[in-house]
């Protein structure tokens, strides 16, 4: 049986997609991306060797992951923004919110509130 970790899994989209794995049989673990987010608005986002050490000494984050993970984030932030596409409209009903923008309206829920 596969195992699927899914960030984000307390969102709408992430909460879904969540569900429906488990629904299929699936083995879910969910990890939030709140305190993340918190830090980042607070502009003291750790250093990709801090984050290294911090996933490392998480007992509930695969630690052939953190490699992988870590390279996928860097290749993310150098990127240019996606294109918005349909598809979260198309299965949630509701349109795509930007990362940005969400974590703009939600800042004061993770401590932040400035920019």
């Amino acid at each position: 049986m596969s195992t699927y970790l899914v960030f984000g899994a307390t969102g709408h989209v992430g909460r879904r997609v969540a569900e429906r794995l488990a629904r299929g049989g699936a083995a879910v673990r969910a990890k939030l991306i709140g305190e993340a987010i918190g830090r980042r608005l607070r502009w003291q986002e750790p250093s990709p060797a801090q984050e290294r050490a911090r996933l490392l000494a998480d007992p509930d984050f695969p630690d052939g992951f953190v490699e992988e993970l870590l390279a996928g984030c860097a290749t993310m932030a150098a990127a240019p923004p996606a294109a918005v596409t349909s598809t979260v409209r198309d299965i949630t009903g509701a349109p795509a919110t930007a990362l940005s923008a969400w974590a703009a309206e939600h800042a004061a829920d993770f401590g932040g509130g400035q920019r």
